[in-house]
């Protein structure tokens, strides 16, 4: 896949002479892989088999859309580190104020905090599926494997996207087989496209539309990809920079483009084998039993190891975006992954553990909904700096965004935040 789309970016033309910078041109395919699994977690999971199950395809269209939206996003992050050499966590901090730049460092972390709570639940729920193991041993099976993991890539970030990339094509190959299980009639999935409003006006499938929104949109991502290609982009000449823009554009077009079809595919499984029942179905246990009486034990067990290879390569990309956040704002700078992944494992780990001792393990699907609260609130603290940045020509100097496309993101921005607006005042009253 390297080979293919540093081939389509124009790499090979236009660097051919040099091998060293098409060797790191080249390094710039795989970013994109690192950030497309928070886009497949478990509490994606959640929010698109609730919308499947109670509105059909009703509310495919939301989740395409809020693909393209992350995708916008991803792409205008990684212009911002390409164009600078620097990760959007430091540049928050040396180009806003200090208590803007305080603020950012403390909404990253709780994104980081909610989604390794939400991947140590879902790896919990996926060994209870598999194993019929206790939540509370499944939350720590689930925490051992991500360092079993980290201490096979060793910080080497190639392995690290070769692990994810794994854990990827695993998820996509069991929704594949979970699709021709289903055998959805697309006819109904095209009619289904067409009653999103429908669904909309409905104050249910509102509020899922918006949580599918917050479960696509990961504020931690941002930092993720931008520390990733800054890093990167340092061993390359000011004279590659564009091309290297394109190619990190065409890595994150095919690796965002996979997850939406997971995604899509998550939905359109939990319509076809779901959807009818009468009732929203938001708790993956419920979608497992289901799925094993329709589909067959098989496409149950499939299910259950999709949902914890989903869960373990996201916990993964957070404990990589915590080392990024950090360095940025300056905040425990020499800690290791595995120092990092520690400390947010305790703390996850702590948490989910009093929260299920406290209702007794019953319902923990509410914890996972309760993650994708935090991140939807935590993303405008992302989302501003980075379209300001980005906005600002003593940052970005040539490549700075202007026009059409500045006021598409300063517009998009500002829609979210006015739906997180919505999401808080409702959650209160």
């Amino acid at each position: 896949m390297t080979r293919f789309i540093y081939a389509i970016s124009g790499g090979k033309a236009a660097f051919s002479h040099d091998a060293q910078v098409s060797a790191n041109l080249r390094r710039v395919v795989g970013s994109g892989i690192l950030v497309a699994v928070g886009y497949i977690d478990p509490g994606n999971w959640a929010t698109d088999i609730a919308g499947g199950s109670g509105f059909g395809y009703g509310l495919l269209l939301v989740v395409i859309a809020s693909a393209i939206l992350a995708l916008g996003f991803q792409v205008l992050v990684s212009r911002l580190a390409l164009a600078t050499g620097e990760d959007l966590a430091s540049l928050t901090a040396r180009h806003l104020s200090p208590r803007t730049a305080k603020a950012a460092w403390l909404a990253g972390e709780a994104a980081i905090l909610a989604t390794a709570l939400a991947e140590l639940i879902g790896g919990a729920i996926a060994l209870r599926l598999l194993f019929n193991l206790p939540l509370l041993g499944g939350v720590a099976v689930t925490g051992v494997g991500t360092f079993a993991v980290l201490a096979l890539t060793r910080g080497n970030a190639d392995r690290h996207e070769r692990v994810i990339a794994v854990l990827l094509s695993v998820v996509a190959a069991s929704f594949v087989f979970l699709l021709f299980k289903a055998n959805p009639a697309w006819t109904d999935v095209a009619h289904g496209m067409t009653q999103t409003g429908h669904a909309l006006r409905d104050p249910q499938g509102f509020l899922i539309a918006l949580g599918i929104l917050g479960a696509t949109l990961m504020p931690h991502n941002l930092y993720l990809h931008s520390g990733s290609l800054a890093q990167r982009a340092r061993a390359l000449p000011a004279g590659a920079r564009d091309l290297a823009m394109r190619v990190a554009r065409n890595d994150t077009l095919v690796s965002l483009g996979v997850a939406m079809l997971i995604n899509s595919a998550i939905m359109i499984v939990a319509a076809a084998s779901l959807s009818g029942s009468g009732i929203i179905v938001s708790s993956l246990d419920d979608a497992h039993a289901v799925i094993g009486q329709t589909l067959g034990i098989g496409a149950a067990v499939v299910f259950a190891v999709a949902l914890y290879a989903a869960g373990q390569s996201s916990t993964i990309t957070g404990v990589l975006a915590g080392r990024i956040l950090s360095s940025g704002f300056q905040i425990n700078r020499g800690w290791s992954d595995r120092r990092r992944a520690l400390v947010t494992r305790l703390i996850a780990g702590t948490v989910a553990a009093a929260l299920l001792a406290f209702t007794g393990g019953q319902d923990p699907d509410q914890l996972l909904v309760l993650s994708q609260v935090v991140l939807s609130l935590a993303l405008p603290f992302a989302l501003g700096p980075l379209v300001v940045l980005a906005c600002r020509k003593q940052v970005m100097g040539r490549h700075v965004l202007r026009g059409a496309w500045a006021w598409a993101a300063v517009i998009a921005t500002v829609g979210i935040i006015l739906l997180d607006g919505y999401l808080l005042v409702d959650m209160v009253v």
